[in-house]
């Protein structure tokens, strides 16, 4: 008789292991725990208050969910994973860090609505605090590297990479870290598998490109 009573007491553990979870959504893992990113903004009137990753917090309202940060509309934004109706968001500089879940009726992903192509890989790319990426066309491939060590230094390679099966992602694989770059119209978001190593981490955030708005600027003064 105990056998049974044993594996009707482990029963109700199994079946909550089974059930999905909502992915990690805070500061520390968001460019490593997130499936999909896009990049848009905040939208409609009214400060959104974020949720945090307490259990339950996006199954109904309940006590002490609530995040304490709040974003602006306009607020531009990085756009992870999705889960009963919210967004796993992080705000973008010049706005301070903030990251949390939003509903998504408050979330615009703006970066669907840029018609991207091959050639919008090859480009300078910056980050808001300094450090960037730069991609160059070698054959058939894209070359990414880092400038180290200040102005004048030799650039480090990071790897090359040539698009798979989407034209909008690249993957660079070194042992067990994998390291995705991913084009969202005028804007790069580079995030990882979670098992790379300190300087690969680094790389993590989103990166922008200021060629079409500077080639903007410039006819616009003609």
């Amino acid at each position: 008789m105990k056998l049974p009573i044993l594996l009707l007491s482990l029963s109700p553990l199994v079946a909550w292991a089974d059930i999905p979870q909502p992915p990690a959504c805070n500061a520390e893992s968001f460019f490593s725990s997130q499936f999909d990113y896009a990049v848009g903004r905040v939208v409609d009137a009214g400060q959104v208050l974020l949720l945090g990753e307490a259990e339950g917090c996006l199954d109904e309202e309940r006590e002490g969910c609530r995040s304490g940060e709040e974003m602006e509309p306009g607020t531009g934004l990085v756009i992870g994973d999705s889960w009963n109706n919210y967004y796993c968001v992080k705000a973008r500089s010049p706005s301070k860090e903030v990251v949390g879940w939003a509903p998504e009726s408050r979330v615009m992903k703006t970066s669907n609505y840029y018609e991207t192509s091959l050639t919008s890989w090859v480009a300078h790319w910056e980050r808001s605090d300094g450090n960037a990426i730069d991609i160059a066309a070698k054959g058939d491939a894209f070359e990414l590297s880092t400038q180290e060590g200040g102005e004048g230094a030799a650039p480090r390679v990071l790897g090359r990479a040539a698009p798979e099966e989407d034209e909008d992602v690249l993957h660079l694989r070194q042992g067990d870290c994998t390291t995705r770059v991913l084009l969202r119209g005028a804007d790069l978001v580079v995030a990882d598998n979670g098992q790379c190593g300190e300087h690969e981490r680094r790389l993590r955030g989103e990166y922008h490109n200021r060629a079409p708005l500077d080639r903007l600027m410039q006819r616009l003064g003609q």
